[in-house]
């Protein structure tokens, strides 16, 4: 199972620098087509971006790479679609530290093949166990929001999540729910008239995963995740204390 996450991982973040998936949106972005790209995009990013329900606390800190995959474009995403685009995701480098009050404050991003991302956000700890309560569940909340910016678009993303997760020792299943909200602007287009358009898009997600420890420090998260219906991974590598 380890070794299955760090290489699935490891592809997901390699990827982008061997093919963009949205190198063909200038050629195939219509009016009608901006609003199912920006609910595919908002759901990668949206999946990246979650986290399990256990808030670090002070003085932890999580350093690693995520990623959220998505198994294939939405039926309304023809810019993907017919783009022969099949799985598709977003990697992002991420840091995060705990402060008081159950608060974490979690920065991210990546420029890789044209493709820059920033955002961050912050994580409220509504439930945090310790030894004695360990049987009931981590529950947070948190909110994220990005930047997007591409040759061919720009995009503004914002997520709300609630998890809960386990904090039992080496596997700690975690659940999560999320909605996203997109905004997507057209940059340079082929078609005349496109360039310039917005087009918001609201989707949602639920999340089952996995976080494992099999070190000290170490920890590697998997989820199965279904966004707006259609189903995708979210994966996490990286050093937590």
């Amino acid at each position: 199972m380890l070794k299955l996450l760090a290489a699935a991982l490891a592809l997901t973040l390699a990827s982008p620098a061997h093919a963009d998936p949205f190198a063909d949106f200038q050629t195939r972005v219509q009016n009608e087509l901006i609003k199912p790209f920006a609910l595919d995009l908002g759901g990668v990013l949206g999946g990246a971006s979650a986290h399990t329900g256990r808030a670090l606390g002070m003085p932890g800190f999580w350093v690693g790479a995520v990623a959220g995959v998505q198994t294939r474009p939405d039926k309304d995403d023809r810019i993907l679609r017919d783009a022969g685009v099949h799985a598709f995701g977003v990697p992002l480098i991420e840091a995060g530290v705990g402060l008081p009050f159950k608060i974490d404050v979690i920065a991210h991003g990546i420029t890789a093949h044209g493709l820059t991302i920033y955002g961050g956000g912050l994580r409220y700890g509504i439930y945090r166990t310790d030894l004695v309560d360990s049987f009931l569940p981590n529950v947070s909340i948190s909110a994220f929001g990005d930047k997007v910016n591409h040759a061919y678009f720009s995009a503004s993303h914002g997520s709300l999540n609630a998890a809960a997760t386990w904090n039992l020792p080496i596997v700690k299943p975690y659940f999560l729910a999320g909605y996203d909200v997109t905004e997507v602007k057209v940059g340079a287009a082929a078609t005349p008239g496109v360039s310039g358009v917005k087009a918001t898009a609201r989707g949602s997600r639920f999340s089952a995963g996995i976080d494992v420890h099999p070190l000290p420090l170490i920890s590697l998260r998997g989820a199965y995740t279904l966004r707006h219906g259609i189903p995708g991974f979210d994966l996490g590598i990286g050093a937590q204390f």
